[in-house]
């Protein structure tokens, strides 16, 4: 296996996709249920590689991936080359940006000096592991909207 297996929740929402692969593979449910029960290491790993499908499928895409601890908000944009960083930090020891009230706090005190920005650029070694991890770490897979208006504004600051 490449990456991880995913979870029960993501292998319901690609229901459908998974009936597909195994079809694909010759497998109807009357033998997915048999293979479940009698012969649990080739159906972990009709699971394992469509969990390997799945994440190489995602991984190759142009993405964005936000992640959040107490102090800092990581926004990246992962493109085919590089990866694109927006950090946006907090030295008030009272904010918590990982909540929702510690968010909202980001966003009214976003321009004071409570609030430091930094951008990087970084080439990848190996790009579907480096994404992987980020993911792995804690990052979530999002459509961009908050990398991009921060991206908007660093660029045309008012």
């Amino acid at each position: 296996m490449e990456y991880k297996r995913l979870s029960t929740e993501q292998f319901e929402a690609l229901h459908q996709e998974f009936a597909t692969f195994l079809a694909a593979n010759s497998i109807d449910k009357k033998e997915w249920d048999r293979l479940k029960e009698y012969e649990i290491e080739i159906a972990e790993s009709h699971l394992d590689s469509f969990s390997d499908l799945v994440w190489n499928d995602v991984l190759k895409k142009n993405i964005f991936i936000d992640h959040i601890n107490p102090k800092h908000y990581f926004l990246f944009e992962c493109l085919e080359e590089e990866m694109n960083l927006i950090l946006i930090k907090t030295e008030e020891q009272s904010i918590d940006l990982s909540n929702p009230e510690g968010f909202l706090w980001m966003e009214k005190n976003f321009q004071s000096d409570s609030i430091s920005l930094f951008q990087s650029q970084k080439k990848y070694k190996n790009r579907k592991r480096d994404i992987f991890d980020l993911i792995q770490k804690g990052g979530n897979i999002t459509d961009g909207t908050y990398f991009k208006s921060i991206a908007s504004f660093l660029s045309n600051p008012s």
